[in-house]
């Protein structure tokens, strides 16, 4: 037994360190948290106040910036202790740096880092258990790290700063920072108050950087200040700062599309999204109007489609099929009429109209002709880059993740020299983004990373996850869970349509999946822990012998054999 001897008991009058009766001992596997949070508070408050002093004698300031930076991070895990997981969802959309920090790491990065690092310790001392049931979702995600592993010791890449031959190899990083967010997530349990607050833990942040992002569009003079404090903040707010031009809904708000699509899909978890668009319910439609104002401002069409589907599974997964009609029709009314006022009674902003071009209207050239050439622009960029040997090296493999010196030497000159740079292709952005594997296509993204093999074993996790969200949630209708299970499993569902056809990217999209997939196993193990079953599925006679049954009462269909009656 793993122990040390750490307690004087006070029995002998002679100290003798090899005496039981000098000194207790302490079974290592069993130190609780609160002993974890003082030791390691201690010993970062040590090494915070050499870091300090070192600073101070050679006056690097920006040292001492980032120590004081830890002090927030250790209240917050004196106080959290295990619940620090929290960190995770409320930093995912905050991928921003810290300018101020000496450090290159996003806040994301940061979060992940810190949560990781304390769950191991608890991990290592049994204050949180390492044994779970291994599901056919963790072999899925297993087989798909290691294939991933084996493309990466067949085309090793580094990172700039080592200068080697290859070098991009961030997304590497972010995919194991993610793994580790999956560990940690499948093995939380939460409780009813956390589970209502995780939709909340990631639209409050995404709202953050959204006002951020405005801000420094209607200010421009304090653009540079918030880039500075937070790089999160929209590089079209920099560019408008220079110009001094700031005309809110003329340019894409980039912050403001994850505030509106997470809001959207908060509203219609928590709420059956008929009620989102009924007067009988006018703080409901104002908050829905908020995060459709917040989509619109970002221009972003992908977000408005997501938006639209969002409330059309969040009515189907409440198997209200009539509701499902009235909204359907409700919303392209809406739009009907948005369409039809146009240009006559209204004048929508030129973001709204780029999100609306789609349908036929009268509006503004220069919205119509910006969302037609993306469209073609994508449309063009797949055809070379699937003929062309130069960008998809190895179909079959992949060539992994990262760019060599010399591509980084092409994209430099072509952004250089411009439109008539000496490049493959002419010298435009479309090459640029084809270099770097940016074709907003999830196929041919995941073909030249990782090859035909690797999109054969990832797209089937992605289809299997969204199979277990659909279960999941319907598993967890008339229950507590319904809420957070449909906040994590309606982004799950659409992901494969998504990922397809609207707008995929294998090296932001694998950080992803890993994310979302503990979210599910989170969702999954609530669900289990909880005793509740819906009072339409039990009798008053039947309440006393489902008490009894406590090992089906974390899902409808326990609930449905004990008490001897069907769904309906």
């Amino acid at each position: 037994m793993l122990a040390v001897r750490l307690r004087y008991s006070g029995e002998c009058e002679n100290l003798n360190l090899y005496c039981t009766n000098c000194f207790n001992t302490v079974n290592l596997h069993n130190i609780s948290a609160n002993q974890i949070v003082v030791w390691t508070a201690l010993l970062l408050g040590l090494a915070a106040a050499v870091a300090i002093g070192n600073a101070v004698g050679s006056s690097d300031m920006r040292v001492v910036a980032g120590v004081v930076a830890l002090i927030p991070i250790v209240v917050i895990f004196v106080k959290l202790k295990t619940s620090i997981w929290i960190l995770l969802p409320i930093s995912w959309h905050l991928w921003g740096r810290l300018g101020w920090l000496p450090l290159p790491f996003t806040v994301r990065d940061l979060c992940f880092m810190t949560v990781i690092f304390f769950y191991i310790l608890f991990l290592a001392t049994r204050v949180v258990p390492w044994k779970r049931k291994i599901s056919t979702l963790d072999y899925l995600i297993y087989i798909n790290l290691i294939y991933l592993l084996v493309v990466y010791v067949r085309n090793p890449v580094g990172f700039w700063a080592m200068q080697t031959s290859m070098v991009g190899g961030r997304p590497y990083f972010e995919v194991a920072l993610a793994f580790g967010a999956f560990i940690v997530l499948s093995r939380v349990v939460i409780s009813d108050v956390l589970a209502r607050f995780v939709p909340l833990f990631i639209v409050v942040p995404a709202w953050g950087v959204a006002f951020l992002d405005l801000f420094s569009r209607l200010f421009p003079q304090l653009a540079y200040p918030l880039a500075s404090f937070y790089t999160g903040v929209g590089t079209s707010s920099l560019v408008g700062a220079v110009k001094e031009e700031a005309i809110v809904g003329e340019s894409r708000i980039t912050g403001m599309q994850f505030a509106g699509t997470s809001s959207v899909l908060a509203l219609c978890a928590k709420y059956n999204p008929l009620t989102l668009i009924s007067p009988l319910y006018p703080a409901r439609m104002l908050l829905l109007a908020a995060a459709f104002g917040a989509i619109f401002l970002s221009g972003f069409r992908s977000a408005l489609l997501f938006a639209m589907t969002t409330l059309l599974l969040s009515t189907l997964l409440r198997r209200r099929w009539r509701d499902l009609w009235i909204a359907g029709a409700t919303m392209l009314l809406v739009i009907v009429a948005l369409v039809s006022l146009q240009g006559s009674l209204i004048q929508l902003p030129r973001t709204m109209q780029r999100a609306l071009s789609w349908m036929p209207g009268d509006w503004d050239q220069a919205a119509v002709a910006d969302a037609e050439g993306s469209s073609q622009w994508r449309f063009e960029m797949w055809t070379w880059a699937w003929n062309d040997n130069r960008i998809l090296r190895d179909r079959v493999w992949g060539q992994g993740f990262g760019l060599s010196i010399d591509d980084m030497n092409l994209i430099a000159a072509s952004t250089l020299a411009g439109q008539g740079g000496a490049s493959l292709l002419g010298g435009s952005d479309r090459e640029n983004f084809m270099i770097t594997g940016a074709f907003h296509s999830g196929p041919l993204s995941t073909i030249k990373y990782i090859g035909i093999v690797g999109l054969c074993l990832y797209y089937p996790l992605m289809c299997y996850m969204a199979l277990l969200a659909w279960r999941l949630c319907r598993s967890a209708y008339g229950t507590k869970a319904f809420t957070l299970s449909l906040f994590v499993g309606i982004p799950i569902i659409y992901e494969p349509f998504n990922f397809v056809f609207i707008f995929g990217a294998l090296d932001s999209g694998y950080p992803q999946t890993l994310f979302w997939a503990g979210l599910l196993n989170m969702t999954r193990n609530y669900l289990d822990a909880v005793a509740v079953i819906p009072k339409h599925f039990v009798s008053s006679s039947q309440k006393k012998i489902v008490s009894l049954q406590p090992a089906f009462a974390g899902s409808l269909a326990g609930a449905q054999r004990v008490a001897g009656r069907s769904a309906v």
